[in-house]
């Protein structure tokens, strides 16, 4: 998946800045992940965000690269 953010005007310190952010958000949510206990429905919660993230990261990168 190749997304553009040529609208999106962000210097290479911004966006090393995010990227570090987001990496650090889906650390510390697969480790929120890891303590829910299996019955508590918060657990799709913290999937879905993990989701999320890892596709923010996906498309960071992406750009970075491009």
């Amino acid at each position: 998946m190749r997304l553009r953010l040529e609208g999106l005007r962000v210097s290479d310190l911004e966006r090393e800045a995010i990227l570090r952010l987001a990496e650090k958000a889906l650390k510390e949510l697969e480790e929120a992940y890891r303590r829910v206990p299996d019955v508590d429905n918060g657990k799709a919660y913290l999937f879905r965000g993990k989701e999320r993230i890892r596709l923010m990261l996906e498309v960071l990168r992406d750009n970075k690269e491009g």
